[in-house]
């Protein structure tokens, strides 16, 4: 299906999908972030220092505890598969779109090193109705300040999720938000691909094969296990 056409289709069902919005805010069950430390260290040899940085998926949301959230078994992975001693720090925060994002990151100090950037941002953007002009500039102005604050860093962006086969929307909102999750991940690709020190990685987590927490919009540990494991070895190819 092409861009035009997930934007017309979006938009000609929003009448309908903002009205199911609604109610499902209300009645949708909402999680707190993993509790747990949001800095620490794994593995030995070459230090690496890892920031995680964004949404729900960062925060924990769904994980019994941040060591199962997908930034620690991150950097499990990576431990394990490059030898190195992994240094994570947490920066995530459930709800925050891609605006919050960019004063989120104001906040951490400039001293801070960091060598590698977990990203994860997005499908707050797709619920808020974030226009794709909109999307697009945040995202751009964001690798710049990440770059311009912590030059050479590595970015690894995790894609936007197939929203259309998560199991808690009621159709025709899961077809919608999944339609306009799709239009802002390839907008993010093209984006991307213009930055040498980053990459896309496409989200592949579904429910139809891999678990997801009570609230039918996250990730269960377990999936976030085989998610941690996926972009681990994508950035390991990368070193």
């Amino acid at each position: 299906m092409s861009q035009r056409i997930r934007r017309a289709a979006f938009w000609a069902m929003l009448p309908i999908t903002a009205i199911q919005g609604l109610w499902l805010r209300r009645k949708a069950t909402r999680l707190p972030g993993a509790p747990g430390p949001r800095q620490g260290s794994t593995g030995t040899g070459e230090p690496l220092q890892l920031l995680a940085l964004g949404d729900s998926i960062i925060d924990g949301v769904g994980t019994p505890d941040t060591s199962a959230s997908l930034p620690v078994q991150f950097a499990d992975a990576l431990a394990a598969r490059s030898g190195r001693s992994v240094h994570w720090r947490i920066e995530g925060e459930t709800g925050l779109d891609i605006q919050q994002l960019l004063e989120r990151l104001d906040t951490i100090e400039h001293q801070t090193p960091v060598d590698l950037v977990l990203l994860s941002i997005g499908v707050n953007d797709v619920t808020g109705l974030s226009s794709t002009r909109h999307w697009r500039r945040k995202l751009k102005r964001l690798f710049g300040q990440l770059d311009a604050r912590w030059p050479d860093v590595r970015v690894v962006f995790a894609g936007l999720p197939p929203m259309s086969r998560f199991p808690l929307p009621p159709q025709p909102l899961r077809f919608s938000l999944g339609l306009r999750a799709a239009t802002l991940d390839r907008i993010s690709a093209d984006l991307i691909s213009e930055y040498p020190n980053a990459v896309h990685v496409p989200t592949r987590i579904n429910p139809e094969k891999h678990g997801f927490c009570e609230d039918g919009f996250h990730p269960s540990a377990e999936s976030c296990t085989l998610w941690a494991s996926e972009l681990a070895e994508i950035e390991s190819r990368r070193e």
